[in-house]
């Protein structure tokens, strides 16, 4: 797993800023501390020197190079790969900005199906970027947190993002999120009932009508959530899955009979 470069001692985007005063001290400590000649120091300071004089290129340099190769294991179906390569980026890890290399690793970890590790670097992004924060970062602390169950992150996180954008997505995974915690299914109807309906994918199409059929339901109006599940096709994945036991959950609670 790739570790928290705070915990790792070093911080990204910082080293840079150690160069100087470390050189200073290794000179010093040559010159005066082991009288060793000029020359001696000068050559022992140079390639920090030239490191320090480099080091943007270099950060600016190991960050396209991890990105193109992003694209390509994507492409080729290696998402997991993607930690790996993270781990051997040096130069954007030490000299690109802090941001940056956190935005970098939470998409690598959320891609390898690190979950967790993902929000976490996603929130090390939003702190580090602060009031510039991308919209992409907002949405994937927003997945993240969503994937996780925590409703009660991922809610205000989509809301936030539904007043800066139109997103795809964005609406109906508010809504399932809003649904899942119980905080405003009259919303959440409003919501579902601007999302697209996706007759061609059978699993989506089953998702809408079930988040539907909880919207109804929650809101107290168990006939139209019956017909709604009905009309979901029996699709065999987590997500509906879950839909279901939500929903039936729902039911029990109101001390209906099960569809």
């Amino acid at each position: 797993m790739v570790g928290s470069a705070r915990k790792a001692g070093l911080s990204l985007g910082a080293t840079r800023e150690l160069l100087l005063p470390v050189t200073l001290a290794v000179c010093f400590g040559l010159y005066y501390g082991l009288s060793q000649p000029f020359w001696v120091v000068l050559a022992c300071s140079l390639p920090m020197l030239v490191v320090y004089a480099l080091a943007p290129s270099w950060g600016r340099a190991s960050a396209a190079s991890f990105d193109r190769d992003t694209v390509r294991l994507l492409a080729s179906g290696q998402p997991a790969a993607l930690v790996a390569r993270y781990q051997v980026a040096i130069g954007m890890r030490l000299f690109a900005p802090p941001a940056m290399c956190a935005e970098r690793r939470a998409m690598a970890l959320a891609e390898a199906g690190e979950t967790r590790a993902a929000r976490a670097a996603f929130q090390e992004a939003l702190d580090e970027y602060g009031a510039a924060v991308p919209l992409r970062v907002m949405l994937g602390y927003a997945h993240a947190n969503f994937a996780l169950g925590d409703d009660g992150k991922a809610i205000p996180m989509y809301r936030r993002l539904l007043r800066t954008a139109a997103l795809p997505g964005v609406e109906r995974a508010l809504a399932h999120a809003l649904l899942r915690s119980g905080d405003d299914p009259a919303e959440a109807l409003a919501l579902l009932e601007r999302v697209p309906r996706e007759q061609d994918d059978a699993v989506r199409h089953s998702e809408l009508c079930l988040l539907r059929a909880v919207a109804h339901a929650r809101l107290g109006d168990h006939a139209r959530a019956i017909a709604l599940e009905a009309e979901a096709a029996p699709t065999e994945s987590a997500s509906t899955e879950a839909l279901r036991e939500l929903l039936h959950s729902i039911r029990e609670r109101s001390a209906l009979p099960l569809a």
